[in-house]
């Protein structure tokens, strides 16, 4: 054993009797004459704490204390727990109300999407296919451009959604014709089902707003709305640059040469 070793089990306890600590001892003569020193230390230490009278009445004050204590920590207790309780309603009525702000705001935004649809029925019997060049130039007003082909449209135009213009198109389908919306400003937290009469589908988020895909009953648009939202390059900014905006029911002019 070395004498650091020796000299901190003896600070844990002076009068230690190990065999290692005495043979050290023994053959040290410095680590004994610090065993010394700290035994005669501890000696007088403890004669003082026997010596030492605590004064009146302490031992009685000292329980009245620790009773005002434990009565404090149980009205504290208390008070948390009243306060948590307020809090924790609080946090559920906030949430139930949250929730069901954004229950009604899917709700009517679903509603919004099959009254456009009901509203203007008429594009929904287009049979003439859309030429390419039409198709690019109603996304291009929005700043949007096709990347990849989506297939045949019957009817494309600019047309107001709920309060920001979007793009309505009908697409030819299964069951009958699907109606697509493209509809910037109008933020989804997830899929909303829409289903309603001879009408079934769904409105998918984005980055930049919401694409709604409706068909009649039986139709199958499930992952239509991903993939037209893979197809176009949608600005972030939506309709920033909008200036004009159409009522319900109104599309755009004729188209001028550059949309062919």
């Amino acid at each position: 054993m070395d004498c650091l070793e020796f000299r901190r089990r003896l600070l844990i306890d002076p009068f230690c009797k190990d065999e290692d600590l005495t043979d050290h001892e023994a053959h040290c003569h410095d680590c004994a004459g610090f065993a010394r020193d700290l035994r005669a230390q501890e000696m007088r230490m403890r004669a003082v704490l026997r010596e030492a009278v605590p004064p009146e009445g302490l031992a009685e004050r000292v329980q009245l204390a620790a009773r005002f204590e434990q009565n404090a920590s149980v009205r504290r207790r208390w008070w948390y727990a009243a306060a948590a309780s307020v809090l924790m309603m609080v946090g559920v009525s906030m949430l139930s109300i949250w929730n069901t702000s954004l229950e009604r705001s899917d709700i009517a935004l679903a509603q919004s999407v099959i009254n456009h649809i009901e509203d203007e029925a008429h594009h929904l019997r287009e049979a003439q296919p859309v030429s390419d060049g039409r198709l690019k130039w109603v996304f291009k007003r929005f700043g949007a451009e096709l990347a990849a082909n989506i297939g045949p449209v019957n009817f494309a135009a600019e047309c107001l959604m709920r309060k920001k213009n979007g793009v309505h198109l009908v697409l030819p389908g299964e069951k009958g014709p699907i109606t697509v919306f493209f509809m910037p400003g109008e933020l989804a937290t997830s899929p909303i089902a829409v289903n309603a009469g001879r009408f079934q589908g769904e409105i998918v988020p984005t980055d930049w707003g919401s694409i709604a895909v409706v068909g009649e009953q039986g139709e199958a648009v499930s992952g239509k709305g991903e993939r037209l939202a893979a197809a176009v390059r949608w600005p972030a900014s939506g309709l920033a640059g909008r200036s004009n905006v159409l009522g319900r029911g109104q599309t755009l002019g004729p188209v001028v040469a550059a949309e062919q």
